[in-house]
């Protein structure tokens, strides 16, 4: 199963990731591969820092899935992640802008379980946010905010984050539910294939 975590700048992708990944060793982190450079305090456990011409190179020898221009910097998903998510052995969790949710929906449809949740924060709570981790381009990341709220209908979830604690529990009760109803999907399938040989 691909969890995707979607959501504005300051929106909570990144702490709420990084909790689950603490408290749920069945799930894993996939990375991204992005042209961006890494802030303060940033390890190469989060994303997959390359140049623009690395990037470039990635994509012409047909390594990157999908990828997506986001305030002026490029974030990509590598074809070998989701070979990994088909392979079914651990769940993975993904931050992803909202047109690499649809790809991403496109690309393991009949292949593997994707869920995807969008996290809300209110706009005077981002600003706060986006103050506090002294990002320079506020005004671009709010421009970018209506975009992405657009896109909204496409999610499975919608989880309002004001409270850390209590969306961690409601992430982990979707991923639970989520869980349930794909290993009954497989059982299903077990039992049909079963009867039909």
């Amino acid at each position: 199963m691909l969890i995707i975590l979607s959501g504005c700048s300051g929106s909570g992708k990144s702490t709420l990731i990084r909790g689950l990944l603490k408290r749920n060793s069945n799930i894993k982190f996939m990375k991204t591969c992005t042209t961006r450079k890494k802030r303060e305090g940033e390890t190469e456990e989060s994303y997959l820092f390359v140049s623009r011409e690395k990037f470039d190179e990635m994509l012409k020898n047909d390594e990157i899935y999908e990828c997506e221009e986001i305030h002026k910097n490029f974030y990509g998903t590598l074809n070998s992640s989701l070979d990994k998510v088909i392979e079914g052995k651990f769940h993975f969790i993904k931050d992803v802008g909202v047109l690499g949710e649809i790809n991403l929906k496109k690309a393991l449809k009949n292949k593997a379980k994707v869920v995807s949740i969008f996290l809300t924060v209110p706009k005077d709570e981002l600003i706060k946010r986006l103050k506090a981790r002294h990002e320079p381009d506020i005004d671009l990341r709010l421009s970018r905010m209506e975009f992405e709220l657009s896109y909204i209908k496409n999610y499975d979830y919608v989880i309002n984050n004001v409270n850390y604690e209590k969306t961690l529990r409601k992430l982990e009760k979707i991923i639970a539910k989520e869980e349930k109803r794909e290993n009954k999907q497989k059982l299903k399938k077990q039992k049909t294939s079963t009867v039909s040989e």
